[in-house]
């Protein structure tokens, strides 16, 4: 963050303040959407950070172009604005990853207070108070100044290592913390060289647009986070039932050979009334993951309901009954529980729904006839599966 001197027809006030104000608006604009979508703290910490980042560069940019006076007390609520700013937006990327709690919250009112009561320090005169030691108070404030230098690395030790987006934090900060220096210079150390305020003046850009990087990025993250919990269940991370269905439904008009496989986990119900729903629960969980490796690469794993595990399989026929013995057997092996796995290779005219049929029916046959083994549909294709199926509850 940064303040450049507020005079009028001063071109790189206006380039500076106009390429902050594009680019704090397109921020805004996403953090009103999410905020829309998701009432959650953090969003509207940010809406309120840019809102006041917006204020200041408009008020700039109405001074550079002559609209507004360049007056000591715009001057002064602008580089409070600024304090303001920084701390709000700071927590409010901390929040884009973490729920906000008591300690930082603490941190959080209490950098706010402080900042307040530095710049009340700041333009007070003293005892005796003339208009112009007014005045030269608030276009200079070398606390305030020297406070908002300060925040760039107590936000590195505070939040940087709690960042998705480390890097780019880091970038930003330093970025920051580097204009903010060459403020300092350009105002009380060097104020006849132009090169610091050069540098103040062309960095708020960079800094807005790292700032856009890393806020993009965050919202990519949170969209794929939200479309993957909407096709996975979130007990087991397997695809849910509506989406499987709709791959295999994919898979079987792009003409490709692939079978399916029904599981279901032998004695549930019995699991869960003796151990209880936790125990369980880690169970099925645990059968899901040998799933879900099985058919890595090969294929895709979901949960059609319950205990009842599926998967496609691309590939030949021979593939398929692979899988079905190998994630048959690793289940036997790896966990408590057995399965029973029914399977079927599809043909031309099949549907998703037909294949499903037939692989369930499979899976009831091998419950039926021993449990723990893996049934082709091919092989009991005409039996009476459909009395196996009535006579057999689910979670047996």
């Amino acid at each position: 963050m940064h303040l450049n001197t507020l005079t009028s027809n001063n071109f790189g006030l206006l380039f500076s303040s106009a390429m902050a104000v594009v680019t704090v608006g397109l921020m805004l604009f996403m953090s009103y959407r999410l905020y829309v979508h998701n009432r959650r703290q953090a969003y509207r910490s940010l809406l309120i950070s840019l809102i006041f980042i917006l204020v200041h560069h408009l008020l700039q940019l109405a001074i550079s172009v002559g609209l507004t006076p360049s007056a000591p007390f715009l001057v002064f609520i602008g580089k409070l604005l600024q304090v303001y700013a920084f701390i709000v937006i700071n927590f409010a990327i901390f929040e884009l990853y973490h729920r906000r709690r008591p300690r930082t919250r603490l941190w959080f009112y209490g950098l706010l207070g402080t900042g307040f009561l530095i710049a009340i320090g700041d333009i007070l005169p003293g005892v005796s108070i003339t208009d112009q030691a007014w005045t030269d108070s608030m276009l200079s404030t070398p606390a305030l100044d020297g406070f908002l230098l300060l925040l760039g690395p107590l936000f590195v030790l505070m939040f940087a290592p709690h960042i998705g987006q480390p890097r780019k934090y880091m970038a930003s900060l330093i970025v920051a913390f580097t204009m903010q220096l060459a403020v300092i210079f350009g105002s009380y150390l060097a104020d006849d060289v132009s090169f610091f305020k050069t540098i103040a003046g062309l960095l708020p850009v960079v800094y807005y647009i790292l700032l856009f990087m890393l806020l993009f990025e965050r919202v990519v993250e949170i969209l794929q986070s939200v479309y993957r919990s909407s096709i996975t269940d979130g007990l087991t991370n397997l695809y849910n039932r509506r989406y499987f269905m709709g791959k295999l439904d994919q898979a079987l008009l792009a003409g490709r050979p692939l079978g399916v496989i029904f599981c279901d986990i032998d004695n549930f119900k019995r699991l869960n009334d003796t151990h209880g729903h936790h125990k369980a629960d880690g169970v099925l969980k645990q059968v899901s993951a040998i799933l879900m490796e099985e058919t890595e690469g090969v294929g895709l794993a979901g949960r059609y309901g319950g205990e009842e595990l599926v998967a496609l399989i691309v590939g030949p026929g021979l593939a398929a009954l692979q899988a079905a013995e190998s994630i048959r057997s690793r289940t036997e092996k790896d966990s408590i529980v057995t399965i029973s796995v029914g399977f079927c290779i599809a043909s031309p005219g099949d549907t998703a729904e037909k294949l499903m049929k037939q692989a369930d029916q499979a899976m009831y046959y091998s419950k039926t006839t021993g449990k723990n083994r893996v049934t082709d549909y091919a092989s009991i294709k005409g039996a009476d599966t459909s009395e196996l199926s009535r006579m057999q509850p689910r979670g047996s």
